[in-house]
């Protein structure tokens, strides 16, 4: 990366931190973070697995093509990790009214690509959010600016992740692992997403978002923890590391975000049925997985 790109990257980034500290200078933060994402522990609730059972976590793969956004819910607490594209915001919004989930306690947006961004400025717009996280790297985009303007509206807290955070509410536990560098040499806004790992008892979902080669060698280096359920990395493309994560985190299934037209890999599958985990596409239908944190149900339509 030359030096104008650099500083263009960091001037983008400052842009960001200052638009997300002017939401909670205006609005204050209910959660405790401010804006350089310090860690924080949010809500805390009692996670016996008896009340687990008796409330069980549904997280929604939506079926919006080549983009991400997942929904993760319970009784207590509603979740949106991603917001798809713009057009994806209804899919969203649709499912969200049918189940009367009318407010999102956290908002996670893993990276400014508008296939993850895309949705957030209409969902805003239309339920209530009460808290937003982000990853560091801004893009120059129309999708972004509507992000921005949304929030500002809204007045929503708002805060940009740069250390590991944790959370969480209504027995639903949620893990952030940050990029750890500020610019990467190559393609620095997939690479500079967000991992999160959702776990609820004994089960656990990785969203690995758009994660590529360099960033998921950066999280392999970490003490990574087994999980039930992968969102597998930039919608199933082929990339270096992928052996090592599945060998690491052992899933039993996993869900790749893909479309008709930009599909999958085939090293990708082949790779998935190597080490005998069942594939979901989302090309296929939504995907909708269903835990009582001790066992799992899969259900696509």
């Amino acid at each position: 990366m030359n030096i104008r790109h650099k500083l263009l990257a960091i001037i983008l980034t400052m842009t960001l931190v200052l638009a997300l500290t002017a939401c909670d200078e205006n609005n204050g933060n209910p959660n405790g973070s401010d804006a350089t994402g310090t860690p924080v522990q949010g809500q805390t609730e009692n996670d016996n697995p008896e009340k687990l059972a008796e409330d069980p976590m549904k997280v929604v793969f939506f079926e919006i093509g080549k983009a991400d956004a997942f929904l993760i819910y319970n009784s207590g607490a509603a979740i949106l990790i991603d917001t798809g594209e713009s057009e994806s915001a209804e899919d969203i919004l649709t499912y969200m009214e049918k189940k009367e989930i009318g407010t999102l306690d956290y908002m996670f947006i893993t990276h400014f690509d508008k296939d993850h961004v895309g949705g957030a400025s209409r969902i805003i717009d239309a339920v209530e959010v009460k808290q937003i996280y982000t990853g560091n790297y801004p893009k120059s985009s129309g999708e972004y600016d509507n992000f921005k303007s949304a929030v500002n509206k809204k007045k929503i807290s708002a805060a940009v992740l740069r250390e590991n955070s944790e959370y969480e509410i209504a027995g639903i536990k949620i893990e952030v692992n940050t990029p750890i560098q500020d610019i990467y040499e190559e393609d620095p806004s997939n690479n500079s997403s967000l991992i999160i790992r959702v776990s609820y008892g004994e089960k656990s979902f990785l969203f690995m978002a758009d994660a590529k080669g360099e960033r998921i060698k950066e999280y392999l280096s970490t003490d990574v923890k087994q999980c039930s359920v992968i969102k597998m990395p930039y919608h199933g493309k082929y990339l270096p590391g992928l052996d090592e994560l599945l060998k690491k985190t052992q899933p039993k299934y996993a869900v790749i975000t893909s479309s008709k037209d930009e599909k999958e890999a085939d090293e990708t599958n082949q790779t998935l049925k190597d080490h005998n985990v069942q594939i979901y596409k989302t090309r296929k239908g939504r995907v909708i997985i269903e835990t009582d944190g001790k066992d799992i149900s899969v259900t696509q339509k």
